[in-house]
């Protein structure tokens, strides 16, 4: 997991922030432009790098800032570390920190120090301290874009060209191609039962395609269902396949896209079940009615155990201060975040409205 997240120069973040994750759930909140898919995309490309699966040594340290340089690019789809540099700092230097942890991965020995200056592409990125081994623990980016439409494609272009695909769905599409090892563990099961409830359908792979099975029906491939219903889908065939197993970091953005509200509550229930596994959740929402269910159910006795932590992102009113960030366990300790306050607002309007609809009839 990542336990801490401290960055300084970082696209709309200029002034230092620190992030203190929690093991459980972590739930990133802010409008447009407030820096959560940034925020999320840092630390999954450092938690993608820190993955190094069996090596157990860290190769010289040149390598590695090649391959963190690349991580970052091929992540935020920039040509240049330049673009991830603020732009409220002339000459602006980028620092970051982390802190990670996994199995047999004991605290302390997975710290990573970083830095990039803007207009220095021939200087590149210089490490300071890295972790003492790779950890074996995996993470697993999902998108806000669905990627099993776009599955079969992806497969045969990233073969000859991955450089030029988006970084998170490219790892998605190799991901959906590791073949079942083992079969998942008791409660993961009990989290693909809960998706496959919410899809109506039984998940199935079939001759290397996806296929979900509804009662009565033939199989119907996977991308030709709802938007929503297909990110959701993925996160099951990566559960059935092992990707996401205990251990993992997932970093889901905005969960609650094109899901109708009547759906969030059983998708909240599995996230709660996927933390209650042993899973990081890190997840960016501007969902009022998704964090209203979050708390809710967080509050359940069931839930009780699962660690949490909300973090708020406001855009400031004059440019260039910079974005402005609060982190509590409680929702309702946070700063203000203007964002929720549209969804806030319109719920006042109609209920001041209802009385007088009912008093025409």
């Amino acid at each position: 997991m990542i336990r801490k997240l401290s960055v300084k120069g970082i696209t709309v973040f200029p002034n230092q922030e620190v992030f203190s994750f929690v093991p459980g759930m972590n739930i990133i909140i802010g409008g447009n432009d407030s820096g959560k898919s940034h925020l999320m995309k840092l630390s999954y490309a450092i938690c993608k790098w820190s993955c190094g699966g069996s090596r157990r040594e860290l190769p010289v340290v040149w390598a590695e800032e090649k391959r963190l340089r690349l991580d970052l690019l091929r992540v935020f789809g920039t040509r240049d570390l330049t673009g991830l540099t603020s732009r409220s700092i002339s000459n602006c230097t980028a620092c970051v920190q982390a802190s990670l942890c996994g199995e047999k991965v004991p605290l302390g020995s997975a710290e990573l120090d970083f830095s990039f200056r803007e207009g220095h592409e021939e200087e590149g990125l210089s490490i300071r301290r890295m972790p003492e081994r790779h950890l074996e623990n995996n993470s697993v980016f999902l998108a806000p874009r669905e990627v099993l439409s776009i599955y079969p494609c992806y497969m045969q272009a990233g073969k000859h060209y991955p450089e030029l695909l988006d970084s998170a769905s490219w790892e998605l599409c190799r991901a959906l191609e590791t073949e079942p090892s083992d079969a998942p563990a008791p409660i993961m099961a009990g989290v693909i039962q809960q998706i496959e409830e919410l899809l109506n359908g039984k998940l199935l792979r079939i001759n290397g395609r996806f296929f979900l099975q509804r009662p009565g029906q033939e199989p119907l491939e996977l991308n030709l269902v709802a938007e929503g219903f297909k990110r959701i889908g993925t996160l099951g065939l990566l559960i059935s396949n092992g990707t996401v197993r205990p251990g993992t970091c997932l970093f889901w953005d905005e969960p609650e896209m094109n899901i109708n509200a009547q759906h969030l509550p059983r998708l909240v229930r599995i996230m709660m079940l996927l933390c209650r596994a042993g899973i990081q959740l890190i997840l960016t929402t501007h969902s009022l009615f998704l964090l209203r269910e979050l708390v809710i159910q967080l509050a359940e006795k069931g839930n009780k155990g699962i660690t949490k932590r909300f973090f708020g992102l406001q855009v400031p009113e004059t440019a260039g201060n910079g974005v402005q960030v609060s982190a509590a366990d409680e929702l309702n300790e946070l700063n203000h975040i203007a964002s929720l306050d549209a969804e806030s607002e319109q719920a006042d309007r109609y209920l001041n409205l209802v009385p007088n609809l009912f008093s025409e009839e």
